[in-house]
């Protein structure tokens, strides 16, 4: 969908194909034949899982017992995409506080809004007298900022972002090129694209400082020396003066904010790098102001209006298009910080599910931190079958730790799994450490399908079979679907 203004947010989310897409190993054959599976249905018999399946189930069963987490806190859902059959569930429709893990809901919305490569402006205009023979301009420049969460100094990208997007000494090279030397008045931030509020009503005390203050013009992520900074479009508009000045330019006048004029003329305009790696930079690293810029910046592209609450329609419009039922999800922000935010394990792996049926699937895979290796989970599950393995987006907050994403098992089959786990307060270390466990069981299983029973008997406790109504998903269980 172009970045366009009016109309409800709508995703082409399940493209009719032979197969579908997998990791980045390359296309994955759907091994469950269907017609096993519509015969089985149409005659209400049961699919179970398998012996192995089963095994990997008890392993899960074992690890919540043995960690305290197998109360009405957790919620549990893992799917066999390859299968297309349910592994494991636990409360898996009841709905918890998601943290971070809604960073793939924002994620989605995004996705399905602009695409990936989808990049943020930011504009450079001069109002004035021409410039005259010697380079001055006898007037203002205007940073107007257009939700470009990642526009930065270069030191700013080095040391922090570790990403190369729009920055200020690129400005100040192009303002140089125009022909400028002096101004004779002063740089002006005009943040007018988005609302006037920098924080979230929903965030408890001191969660406002987990994120830059939110403007539509930002510079650093709105931080100066770690701090937030009182007044981010002002604060921008220095990080432009300096820039200019290193680069050799007079600014007579201290940096501040103002409304572009209509009569100014356009100097330059920076593009931020693509959603891609925007992308990848929030959900590695769980950046929260990148989640909550980019949820705005829906809101302004889509409904007319730069505020976190419109913004909320997209990731609403998002799990809609998902087939994630209304009433089964909270969405109060883009980053997951709200204690009132709410998801189902089953939600967000119907949207990991529906994410792998994308031809652009491999761009939100590689978007998720990886076991072992980077990100968020750089220092969790070493050593493990799950190592370079696991792609998946943590969330932490004091009520909530919560782990959600793609494990490949032992004989090749992707698996998405969502495990939530609430309590207040909860113990961060022996949560992550149980579902650390899970998700290594999952990478050590080998689960090759169902088998179809005569006798339907009496599942255990906790077990998900597979006869179960699936929330959004009609006509039976097929192929490479999603729950």
């Amino acid at each position: 969908m172009d970045a366009t203004m009016g109309g409800t947010l709508t995703a082409q989310m399940l493209p009719a194909r032979a197969g579908v897409r997998g990791t980045s190993r390359g296309a994955r054959a759907v091994v469950l034949p269907l017609l096993l599976v519509i015969a089985a249905l149409a005659l209400g018999l049961a699919l179970f899982p398998t012996p192995a399946a089963a095994g990997v189930a008890d392993r899960i069963d074992e690890v919540l017992r043995s960690s305290g987490f197998g109360g009405s806190g957790t919620g549990i859902y893992v799917w066999d995409l390859d299968a297309a059959l349910p592994v494991y569930g636990r409360n898996a429709d009841t709905m918890l506080a998601p943290a971070s893990n809604l960073k793939l809901v924002t994620s989605a919305a995004a996705v399905f809004g602009w695409g990936f490569e989808h990049r943020f402006t930011t504009g450079l205009y001069a109002a004035g007298e021409p410039v005259d023979a010697q380079g001055t301009l006898f007037g203002d420049l205007y940073l107007v900022g257009r939700g470009d969460p990642s526009l930065s100094t270069r030191a700013y990208q080095k040391d922090t972002l570790e990403m190369k997007t729009a920055s200020f000494e690129t400005f100040a090279r192009q303002v140089k090129r125009a022909g400028i030397r002096r101004i004779e008045g002063r740089v002006l931030g005009d943040a007018s694209w988005f609302d006037k509020l920098t924080t979230i009503p929903t965030w408890k005390n001191g969660l406002h400082l987990e994120c830059g203050p939110l403007s539509a013009l930002s510079g650093d992520q709105g931080l100066e020396d770690g701090n937030r900074v009182a007044a981010p479009a002002t604060f921008a508009a220095r990080l432009m003066t300096q820039a200019l000045r290193k680069a050799g330019i007079t600014v007579e006048g201290k940096p501040g904010t103002g409304k572009l004029p209509e009569s100014a003329d356009l100097v330059d305009q920076q593009y931020s790098a693509s959603l891609r790696a925007v992308l990848k930079r929030m959900n590695k690293e769980s950046d929260n102001f990148f989640a909550e810029m980019i949820l705005k910046g829906l809101g302004k592209d889509h409904y007319g209006e730069g505020s976190t609450s419109v913004g909320t329609r997209a990731s609403k419009d998002a799990l809609h298009a998902l087939g994630v039922r209304t009433g089964t999800y909270v969405i109060q922000d883009g980053s997951g910080l709200s204690y009132g935010n709410r998801m189902t394990a089953q939600g967000l792996v119907k949207l990991l599910g529906a994410m792998r049926q994308r031809d652009d699937f491999e761009d939100f895979y590689d978007s998720l931190a990886i076991a072992g290796k980077d990100g968020t989970l750089r220092d969790r599950m070493r050593g493990t079958a799950a190592a370079g393995n696991a792609h998946a987006k943590t969330g932490t907050l004091n009520i909530a730790i919560c782990l959600s994403g793609y494990v490949t098992s032992a004989n090749d089959h992707l698996v998405a799994f969502a495990i939530l786990m609430n309590d207040d307060p909860i113990d961060w270390w022996r949560a992550m450490k149980a579902q650390d466990d899970i998700v290594v069981a999952l990478a050590k299983a080998s689960l090759p399908g169902a088998t179809v029973l005569t006798v339907t008997p009496v599942l255990r406790q906790h077990s998900v079979s597979a006869r179960e109504p699936v929330h959004g998903v009609g006509g039976g269980l097929k192929p490479g679907v999603q729950p």
